[in-house]
């Protein structure tokens, strides 16, 4: 592949030259006047006239070419055949050119050497002009070679520490870095004032190690107001000849280096710990930028040699605390290592956020940064759920399962073969905290269920991921979250993610903080509006998570000793982790539109064969209107569309019938004894047989089992007969002893149900028409009424109603002329009055 190389960069040299007119000019090429394999010498006009603010650079100027063997794949590199760009911004050793800033992206390999000579021309343009680093760009740093071992990673930012962020203009900054040494990598911590190392390596509270046993040490950190050069020297004489000129001389170098030392000392005699710590330098100078004008610091990293560490730490060693005199002969030692060691520039990761860009910045799931993370379950979900948490920067993720790692799920889920017989939890949480020293991750091995129910804080996280797939952890989140007390604040947003029977579909349900509703309650939702409404885009979805009748064959791995799975690949159930996770996250970062705070995403595995998109289009629902019974303490939540169809009933009885006088109709809907909800899903008007006064209302019976038994095969059973509504217009949203009276018997047609439920809407006249007229809510009374074992079973018995009070009546349905009293009359329910 060499030849190959240096062929084509000849041959398109060679047709570059003739097509210049003389502009190029080669005038060495390898095998030719002793030029060696790969390379090239030419000699270029620069298209540059007169003096400009950067380099000198004159009209006519040679380079030597360097193809390397993957050319054209790679760029050659391009050095100057002088000198006089030393010490230049982008000339590396003297005289090597920095043509690209990132040559994966701004090589062009069909372009050859075509591309280089154009690349070449206009940075000589730019060097002459001094345009190489425009205020619009990042300004490029100048480049320690590393040639230490290890590596130096910097976390907090300096901010106004800089001197020249205060507007100092010259001068010298010393501070001192707290740091965690493992081996040889060094982590920056944080940034220490003299007073603060004094402090903390004389406390005796503060810790010698971290958590995992690593030491802490003390290093110096040196701020310039100056730079030294586009390039750090290699020598410690070069090094220290130019600190002295920006003003931080010799003895004030070694110095602090020395009393550094001592407080690593006494840090270590503290802790009995006799090991050595590394003696490290860190140089910061005004050399970075990220956008406009204003500097930052960068950062080197020198680790002394080890004559250097023993010199440093006999200085330290001699009589007095933290002091820096020393006798004349230890000056030598130290002043001659100064003036011959070389120096050991470390790698540095700088991760400070004043001059690094997260590669996830601005997008969804960077707004979990500093989240508390709670995900309640370990498997094929939860597990890289976990992990797209601690890599976004999520404060604390907390990880619960009470499974083991089986050797089953290894074919889909993140364990490995030594973790067999381990509890899922702990194992996922070691492997997540191996992605930060942070420690961010910690697990709880127990029943989700059960530590739901009794164990749960969750005002101890900002997000809640239910990854279990189990419904009975889905209901008893419902349950639990429903009595929290408004003085510990809202419950944070909660997350549920299930996967189709075949991996092919994915659904996830979004509820805000605030939200009426979590997954338990969304689902229900999603089928409901799947069998009262059209929605073609969900049809599968539909089937494939409700199936209609149920499914009955199920797959179990291990049959007899297994709960049931879904069928699907490691590479299936994650892309579909990644994609319920990031829509979850996307709902949640995006602004609402209107008031929803519940929603539904349905998402395809991306790789299905047919054109549909990845994603379905989410269905979400506002917060429904929730009371709290007074008696057995279950919330009852109506639906916008229920309080909708109500408030309708209302505006048209008032205009047919006159605003004060009474309306109501029947509730559809279920209640849920597990988790202590009552859902009104759908509220009707009153029947063409009901009876309507300022003072009473009495429900009719026709077409009413007729409309609910329509509901009720409409959704397959997820709706039916819950109770009755009726109004109290500007008036007290509570019981009359008439309906006191009338409670008991309202199960009477709630079938085989055992509660039934009453619900009183009033308010004041204020309140009554700001609601009417659609603004704000009326007062709302809610019971929830136990059957009464005396009450009339299916209607078998009948019960008297009694005399109705006087006064103008009129029918149900859209009859507007009022009727005259009713008689008494035998009715398969009995119904109450306002008064």
């Amino acid at each position: 592949m060499t030849e190959a190389a240096v062929e084509l960069a000849a041959a398109q040299l060679t047709d570059l030259e003739a097509l210049s007119g003389g502009a190029l000019e080669v005038l060495d090429r390898p095998g030719g006047n002793g030029g060696a394999g790969g390379r090239f010498v030419i000699s270029i006009d620069t298209g540059v006239s007169g003096a400009g603010a950067g380099v000198r650079v004159r009209a006519r100027e040679r380079f030597r070419i360097l193809v390397p063997e993957t050319f054209p794949y790679e760029p050659p590199s391009v050095l100057a055949e002088h000198r006089r760009w030393a010490g230049s911004r982008h000339v590396q050793q003297s005289s090597l050119l920095c043509l690209y800033a990132a040559p994966s992206v701004e090589w062009v390999p069909a372009d050859g050497m075509r591309g280089l000579l154009d690349r070449l021309l206009t940075w000589l343009e730019h060097a002459a002009a001094g345009t190489l680093d425009p205020d619009s760009r990042p300004l490029h740093p100048p480049v320690a070679y590393p040639t230490a071992p290890g590596c130096a990673v910097v976390e907090p930012n300096l901010g106004d520490r800089a001197p020249w962020s205060r507007g100092t203009d010259s001068g010298v900054v010393r501070q001192f870095a707290w740091c965690v040494r493992d081996v040889d990598r060094v982590d920056v911590l944080a940034w220490l004032t003299e007073d603060q190392v004094v402090d903390r390596a004389n406390s005796e509270g503060a810790s010698p190690t971290n958590p995992q046993g690593k030491p802490y040490f003390f290093a110096l950190n040196v701020l310039l107001t100056d730079e030294l050069g586009w390039e750090y020297p290699n020598t410690a004489a070069e090094l220290a000849e130019g600190l002295s000129q920006a003003g931080y001389p010799r003895e004030a170098l070694l110095g602090d280096l020395a009393w550094t030392s001592q407080a690593n000392q006494v840090l270590r005699f503290r802790a009995a710990n006799t090991d050595k710590d590394p003696v490290v330098m860190l140089l910061g100078t005004p050399s970075r930028r990220t956008s406009g004008s204003a500097r930052l610091a960068h950062l080197v990293a020198w680790k002394l040699d080890q004559f250097g560490e023993n010199i440093t730490g006999l200085l330290a060693r001699r009589p007095g605390t933290f002091t820096k005199k020393t006798d004349e002969q230890l000056q030598a030692a130290a002043r001659g290592w100064l003036g011959t060691a070389d120096v050991q520039w470390m790698p540095v990761f700088d991760q400070r956020t004043e001059i690094t860009q997260r590669r996830d910045d601005q997008t969804a799931t960077s707004t979990l940064r500093r989240a508390r993370v709670l995900v309640l379950g370990c498997g094929a979900l939860g597990a890289p759920v976990a992990e797209y948490c601690v890599r976004a920067g999520a404060r604390s993720v907390t990880v619960l399962d009470r499974g083991v790692v089986t050797p089953g799920i290894l074919v889909r889920q993140p364990y490995s073969d030594g973790d067999i017989g381990h509890h899922k939890a702990v194992v996922l949480a070691g492997r997540l905290n191996a992605i930060t020293r942070k420690g961010t991750a910690c697990s709880v091995v127990n029943n989700a269920i059960k530590f739901v129910l009794n164990d749960l804080d969750p005002t101890a996280f900002d997000l809640i991921v239910d990854a279990t797939a189990d419904s009975g952890t889905r209901a008893a989140i419902e349950r639990v979250r429903r009595p929290l007390p408004a003085a510990r604040g809202p419950w944070p947003p909660t997350v549920t993610m299930i996967i189709g029977h075949q991996a092919d579909l994915g659904l996830v349900t979004v509820a805000r903080s605030g939200a009426t509703g979590t997954g338990h309650d969304i689902l229900r939702r999603v089928l409901l509006r799947s069998r009262r409404t059209d929605l073609p885009e969900w049809q599968d979805v539909i089937a494939d998570f409700f199936p209609n009748p149920p499914r009955s064959g199920m797959f179990f791995p291990e049959p007899g000793c297994s709960e049931p799975t879904f069928v699907g690949s490691a590479a299936d159930v994650t892309a579909l982790a990644a994609a319920l996770f990031t829509a979850a996250v996307q709902d949640l970062a995006a602004e609402p539109t209107g008031e929803e705070t519940m929603s539904a995403i349905a998402v395809r595995r991306p790789c299905l064969t047919d054109a549909r998109q990845s994603a379905v289009k989410a269905l979400s629902w506002p917060n429904d209107v929730v009371r709290t019974d007074p008696g057995i303490g279950y919330d009852v939540r109506i639906s916008a569309e229920a309080m909708a169809e109500i408030r309708a009933e209302v505006r048209r009885g008032g205009r047919v019938r006159g605003r004060d006088v009474e309306t109501g109709g029947m509730l559809l809907g279920a209640i849920d004894e597990s988790t202590g909800v009552v859902s009104v899903d759908l509220a009707t008007g009153p029947s063409p047989d009901s009876t309507l006064s300022s003072a009473y209302f009495d429900h009719g019976t026709a077409g009413t089992q007729e409309l609910v038994d329509h509901h009720t095969r409409r959704t397959g059973g997820i709706t039916g007969f819950l109770g009755i509504w009726h109004t109290h217009p500007c008036g007290v949203a509570a019981p009359s002893p008439t309906d006191l009276a009338g409670m008991a018997a309202l199960t009477t047609f709630a079938g085989v149900a055992n509660k039934a439920l009453m619900v009183i809407l009033g308010g004041s006249s204020q309140v009554w028409t700001a609601w009417t007229e659609g603004g704000g809510q009326p007062d709302v009374h809610v019971r929830v009424v136990a059957r009464d074992p005396a009450a009339t079973p299916s209607g078998t018995t009948a019960r008297v109603q009694e005399a109705p009070p006087a006064g103008t009546y009129f029918p149900g349905g859209f009859s507007a002329a009022p009727a005259g009293v009713p008689v008494r009359r035998r009715r398969r329910w009995l119904w109450w009055g306002k008064r």
